[in-house]
């Protein structure tokens, strides 16, 4: 895929001049983002994708702004997965990958053995020649026994929230918020 986006970073500017196909890149890249209402604030605001310090992904703005934005300052550095406008990367069994929307990517994790993001993260850390089947060493076992406990419930009614989420949200806060 990420050769299928090389043109994010080639061709925008063509013997001084902005590109036709680079233009059309960017409307079919808006649509795109527009196609998935969980990335998309107030109907018609995405997150900005252009090199400014204060967008980088952070900043939600008009698409007509997001455009000329990126026209001006082209796309962020290495942005080949669009994980802030509705696409994801999901390891399949921690050696394929396989892009998805995020919509698609909920159905994949609850087919493929009820993957937490933990585990995909594990998985993504392990690289592809790690074998979930071998049995870990003691200390793998610790690190998966933390895991394990990570993925259970805040109290046993909650199935949306667990104990590491819970707890990562309000260390988020706390950063958030500059609080000690």
């Amino acid at each position: 895929m990420e050769d299928d986006r090389e043109w994010m970073y080639e061709g925008r500017i063509v013997n001084g001049m902005f590109s036709n196909e680079w233009g059309d890149k960017v409307d079919e890249f808006v649509v795109f983002a527009l196609r998935h209402p969980e990335c998309v604030n107030g109907g018609t605001s995405i997150r900005c994708p252009c090199t400014l310090v204060k967008c980088q992904n952070k900043k939600f703005l008009n698409v007509e702004t997001v455009k000329v934005h990126l026209y001006r300052n082209g796309f962020v550095p290495d942005y080949y997965v669009w994980i802030y406008h509705g696409e994801k990367q999901v390891h399949h069994r921690c050696s394929s990958s396989v892009w998805v929307s995020v919509s698609e990517t909920d159905q994949m994790v609850s087919d493929n053995m009820n993957h937490t993001t933990y585990h995909r993260m594990v998985c993504d850390a392990a690289g592809p020649e790690f074998n979930p089947d071998e049995e870990p060493n003691a200390e793998a076992r610790n690190f998966y026994d933390m895991i394990r406990a990570g993925d259970k419930p805040v109290y046993e009614e909650n199935s949306k929230h667990t104990q590491l989420s819970a707890a990562v949200r309000m260390l988020e806060i706390k950063c958030r918020h500059r609080c000690s």
